[in-house]
């Protein structure tokens, strides 16, 4: 899909929540290494607005002209306003031991252009469209040159042309897929002589950009500050997520003691008074009280209804997916009873009921890292379609036997009556703890 342009207005908002995110994590981690190198880049990408010329990457798969391209527009320079400066990008779609980081370097270059020039010497492949793609999702601005056509016949290079135009509906305008010719073929030239014998010569043809000529003026006259507003936008955003991973980093530093500490209390409460009923369990498990204290190391201050919201959102899509039954399966299958079936059955849920809470608190964990903004609002709003689609993804990447048996193991030291304890046994043969 095309991507909306950015306008000078969304590219000062993303530059503003950077410096928020930036001056956040030197509150919260003075001593971080990452805050004077992350205020050096956006001070550098902020100065690179007022750069008088503009970068035009040329790029492409292997022997699709980009060389001949690039010295043909450095000898014979469009017309522009500001200066011109091309970048020829290493060959995409490459094999060998080599190629992914060419495939790096060349996406590199591009996004940090203003403008990509995109060589094909036919019809698209799945992979050309897909790097098309890719670019026009990421803000930047591409033209499409079909070059050689001179390898074509007149009605054959049209057809290519049309094909190529409808190909990318929705991606690029029509305009911005052109012809080029930059190095044409030698053709065949007989001749005959005053004696009536003929002989042939190669005789070299011209070069032909005019269409992208005419293109590549009109985006530059039309597009010139745009083009700089999307790449400082690219550029901003890498900061942003750089500065966004080290502010994450401080606070999921603070937010998992925190989860520990809440698992074992529910864990504890559970074991003591085992619950009736498994929807209990899942409601024990996700309290409000540990949401209102992540908020507020994510800066998201949640009122308790709100708290009480989310926590009964993340119990419902527990119990619909019968993460309860799963837990309480493997967990009882870790443990062997022994006489003592009160205890073991308290063990179970208690258990149950610390896996549960750590799941719902890396939830929530995930859901408040991929907040864009860290400024608190007075009334937030859940988006409990994605705090549900988190919590699967969580549950699946931590629902690994050994990771349910440190569960296990951590909780029967925590909660076994200090005379029983003695009376358990850990058998690494069998990875199973015994009552």
């Amino acid at each position: 899909p095309v991507t909306k342009a950015i306008d000078r207005t969304t590219l000062d908002r993303v530059i503003s929540q950077v410096e928020l995110v930036i001056s956040q994590l030197a509150i919260e981690s003075p001593q971080s290494t990452q805050i004077d190198p992350l205020k050096q880049q956006l001070t550098q990408i902020k100065q690179n607005l007022t750069r008088p010329d503009r970068h035009i990457a040329i790029t492409g798969g292997q022997r699709v002209g980009k060389s001949s391209l690039l010295k043909l527009l450095t000898t014979a320079p469009v017309p522009s306003a500001t200066p011109l400066k091309y970048i020829k990008t290493p060959d995409l779609f490459t094999i060998g031991a080599e190629s992914q980081a060419a495939a790096t370097t060349a996406r590199q270059i591009a996004l940090n252009a203003d403008l990509v020039l995109f060589l094909t010497n036919g019809d698209l492949t799945a992979t050309e469209y897909k790097y098309l793609a890719t670019l026009r999702r990421a803000s930047q601005r591409v033209i499409l040159v079909f070059d050689r056509v001179d390898r074509y016949l007149p009605d054959e290079r049209t057809l290519i042309l049309q094909k190529l135009q409808s190909t990318v509906t929705g991606i690029l305008s029509p305009q911005d897929v052109v012809t080029a010719s930059s190095t044409p073929a030698p053709i065949k030239v007989r001749k005959v002589q005053a004696d009536g014998t003929a002989i042939e010569t190669l005789e070299a043809t011209p070069v032909e950009i005019g269409s992208l000529d005419r293109q590549l003026t009109n985006v530059l006259a039309t597009e010139g500050e745009k083009l700089v507003w999307a790449t400082t936008y690219r550029q901003v955003a890498g900061v942003q997520t750089t500065a966004k991973t080290a502010l994450n980093t401080v606070r999921r530093d603070r937010a998992l003691p925190l989860i520990d500490q809440n698992q074992w209390i529910v864990a504890a409460a559970a074991f003591a008074n085992p619950l009736p009923a498994l929807d209990l369990l899942a409601t024990a498990a996700v309290n409000a009280q540990m949401v209102v204290d992540l908020g507020a190391i994510y800066q998201q201050k949640f009122s308790l209804a709100q708290a009480q919201s989310a926590a009964g959102a993340m119990g419902n899509v527990m119990l619909k997916l019968g993460l309860v039954e799963i837990c309480t399966q493997t967990v009882s299958g870790l443990l062997k009873t022994n006489a003592v079936t009160f205890v073991a059955g308290g063990m179970v849920q208690g258990l149950s009921a610390a896996y549960l809470t750590h799941i719902a608190g890396l939830t929530l964990v995930e859901y408040l890292e991929a907040q864009d903004l860290i400024a608190p609002e007075p009334t937030r709003a859940w988006n409990l379609d994605l705090l549900g689609n988190t919590l699967q993804k969580v549950f699946q990447a931590n629902q690994r036997v050994a990771y349910v048996q440190t569960i296990v193991k951590q909780g029967v030291d925590r909660l076994m009556p200090a005379g029983a304890a003695t009376e358990v046994g850990y058998h690494s043969g069998s990875n199973a703890l015994v009552l």
